[in-house]
């Protein structure tokens, strides 16, 4: 029998991609599923005819429900393990072909973060069906699966609340940022919402710096109200001050968080030398109020049509005017906003209004402001303070 270890994501979702291509039955044993709204990559590579035999866990309300109204589709496919002896915790995908076996078994769950994101340890067993390691990894999901339970509707109902329950409270560790796996990450309580903000203060960077959300300079809070000072100061781009205009870009005084254009060589030449070019488009955001999708997207799409000027510097621009609408897409955060959107960078507009269409529709947002004065400080900058949870050191 061959062993393989896999050390990286992308290693280890190729592994599932032949295996899935390769099997003519794979049977699976996770603590957790989920599929990323669909749109997990390994979601999307499972074949889902071949799957004989699916035994899935519920502890913690992790395993996501649409996952396993897909699953259950096929009749006696699916088997749940709500209880056992202790958590049940298995990760192990089995395919057979012939007198062959092929099996991946380690530390990956069958969801989305596990094949993108996560650090996972796995190891790729190609074999014989008569091998005493695969026959045992065979009759571990055989024995799961008499033990499980069928999927009834009744159970699946209940399920979903605790389930949608559980996303909302999003329990983050202090000096932890919040991990992206798919959109459903993102849903939360309010008060779900102030916790994570309120953890990310003192973060610790891998270059040895730290997130700092609130107090002086250099933090989240101090960026936003200098912003808006300068902004209600002077309503015109074009008449800001060029060292008011460095800061508003991220650079000068600024402490570079929700991004910088320190390497945005044309946008900082329009932004220095033509800022009525800038102001055009952006003067017509309102510092308060609402403000309508179409305009949104006119100036946005008016922003980047000048040279040089891309998702990431308008984003910055638009969340230091407007941190109550807008998400600063900056190298940092790319990596996690990206999988809010299936995986995919945020770099075109409709990538980005996709974006805000996301944050705009969670229950955090859409929140009513909030009695406490320390939260309202927070809700009126709510979108752009997502940064300081997604922020990752490049």
């Amino acid at each position: 029998m061959k062993t393989k270890v896999i050390t990286d994501v992308d290693s280890l979702y190729i592994a599932l991609e032949a295996l899935f291509a390769w099997a003519d039955r794979v049977d699976m044993c996770f603590a957790w599923v989920n599929s990323g709204q669909g749109k997990g990559r390994h979601w999307q590579t499972m074949q889902l005819g071949k799957v004989g035999r699916a035994v899935i866990g519920t502890a913690f309300a992790q395993t996501e429900p649409s996952a396993l109204e897909v699953l259950d589709k096929k009749p006696d496919r699916l088997r749940l393990m709500i209880n056992s002896e202790g958590t049940f915790h298995p990760k192990v995908i089995s395919g057979r072909k012939g007198n062959r076996a092929k099996a991946i078994v380690g530390s990956a769950n069958f969801t989305t973060a596990a094949y993108t994101s996560n650090t996972e340890l796995c190891v790729l067993l190609d074999g014989s069906t008569d091998d005493s390691e695969l026959d045992a990894l065979q009759t571990f999901i055989d024995e799961q699966w008499m033990l499980g339970t069928r999927l009834s509707p009744t159970w699946l109902e209940q399920y979903r609340q605790v389930w949608e329950s559980a996303r909302r409270k999003k329990i983050t560790v202090p000096g932890a940022k919040l991990e992206i796996s798919s959109i459903s990450s993102l849903s939360m309580s309010w008060e779900a919402y102030v916790s994570l903000i309120d953890a990310q203060h003192e973060r610790p960077l891998a270059d040895g710096n730290k997130v700092r959300v609130f107090g002086e300079h250099p933090s989240y809070l101090y960026e936003l109200d200098e912003a808006e000072r300068i902004f209600r100061d002077q309503p015109k781009f074009a008449a800001i001050s060029r060292p008011d205009r460095q800061f508003l870009m991220g650079m000068g005084r600024s402490s570079g968080f929700i991004g910088t254009m320190r390497a945005a060589g044309f946008a900082k030449n329009i932004v220095y030398e033509s800022p009525d070019a800038v102001g055009a488009a952006l003067d017509r955001v309102p510092l308060d109020g609402p403000v309508s999708r179409g305009l949104i997207e006119d100036v946005i799409g008016k922003l980047t049509e000048l040279k040089g000027v891309k998702i990431g510097v308008v984003s910055r621009l638009l969340a230091v005017k407007r941190p109550d609408l807008f998400v600063s897409v900056n190298n940092g955060s790319k990596p996690q906003l990206a999988r809010l959107i299936g995986g995919k960078r945020v770099d075109t507009v409709g990538q980005y209004l996709a974006l805000l269409d996301h944050v705009w529709s969670t229950e955090w947002y859409t929140a009513g402001e909030p009695k406490d004065s320390r939260e309202v400080t927070i809700w009126r900058r709510r979108a752009a303070l997502l940064d300081s949870a997604l922020y990752e050191q490049v």
